[in-house]
Formats: structure tokens, C-alpha cells, sequence
């Protein structure tokens, strides 16, 4: 499944997800004229037996890249065809914006970050922001009356759908 194409002044690259998998294709643009031509993502999601506790992202950019071994170096020819394990998101230097499974493309001494699509949207370090006044009451008003199950079932798609509490 295609998650995003990127084409800019320096890449030219179709992102796949296939199952736990990123796969990049594509080429670098003038790739002659660099050195360190390198492509990294963060490391995958934690999977841990608590459900609370697995999927979150990371707190930093420097501890979702810590000994990644999502890292691919670029070929003189500038053909990209990456299969990387899906990174997880990392919030910026702030800790206020999340950074949704990216990858970097490294050009000598600079970094471009190249955000794809989040794998745990609803798996966050701090609260999902309040958009709107309804954050907290929309499924008072709008979720139909059911038993617990389905009523779980709306409540679950609601919150994917509607950024609800």
C-alpha cells in the first residue's frame, strides 16, 4: 500500500508500507555532487506485553535513531530500494509535536526529515490536542444507544475518526 510520494530539489521516491515494513523506491537527485548520501529511519515501535505501554513513540529525535539499524547508504548511482522495519514517531525538541514515522535524508551535513503515516495515532507521550469543544462530549451526542460491545465498536471508530477523547 502506497503511503506517500515525495519529489523535491533533492529526491525523487515512492514510501510503501507492506505489513511491519517500509519500503522506499526511487532515486536521489545529482547524486555526483555528495559525499555522505544516507538514508535512516528510527527505530520500529516497542511491542510490550502491556497494552498501555507498547506502540508509544518515542520522546526524541535522539533516542528514536539511538543504534537504528534502519540505515541504508546511497549508491553512486543515487538508486534508492530500501526495505526498512516501520519507524515509529518521536516528538520534536520540545516535546509538543509528534514527528509521524519518519525517515532522514542525510546530505553531507544536512538533515532532511520526511514524515510518512502514523502506525499509532492514538498512542501518545502527552494528550492528543483539543481541536475542538467536543473533544470530550461528542460521543454523549452522537454515538447511538447499543449494548457494550457495539457500543465499544462506535466508540473506538469515533475516536479515529473524530480526534475524541
Amino acid at each position: 500500500m502506497e503511503i506517500i510520494a515525495i519529489t523535491d530539489d533533492n529526491i525523487n521516491c515512492r514510501v510503501f508500507r507492506e505489513n511491519d515494513f517500509m519500503i522506499i523506491k526511487g532515486n536521489l537527485k545529482n547524486p555526483s555532487i555528495y559525499t555522505k548520501k544516507v538514508i535512516a529511519a528510527p527505530n520500529p515501535p516497542d511491542k510490550r506485553s502491556s497494552y498501555s505501554g507498547s506502540g508509544l513513540p518515542f520522546p526524541c529525535q535522539e533516542i528514536a535513531f539511538e543504534k537504528t539499524k534502519n540505515y541504508y547508504e546511497i549508491s553512486n548511482t543515487g538508486a534508492i530500494d530500501i526495505k526498512f522495519t516501520f519507524p515509529n514517531s518521536y516528538y520534536n525538541a520540545e516535546g509538543t509535536i509528534k514527528i509521524c514515522s519518519p525517515f532522514a535524508l542525510i546530505l553531507d551535513d544536512k538533515n532532511y526529515i520526511y514524515e510518512t503515516k502514523d502506525l499509532n495515532p492514538l498512542k501518545t507521550l502527552r494528550d492528543r490536542v483539543r481541536g475542538n469543544p467536543y473533544f470530550y462530549s461528542y460521543k454523549d451526542f452522537e454515538l447511538p444507544v447499543a449494548d457494550a460491545e457495539d457500543t465499544m465498536r462506535n466508540y473506538s471508530e469515533a475516536k479515529l475518526k473524530f480526534n475524541i477523547a
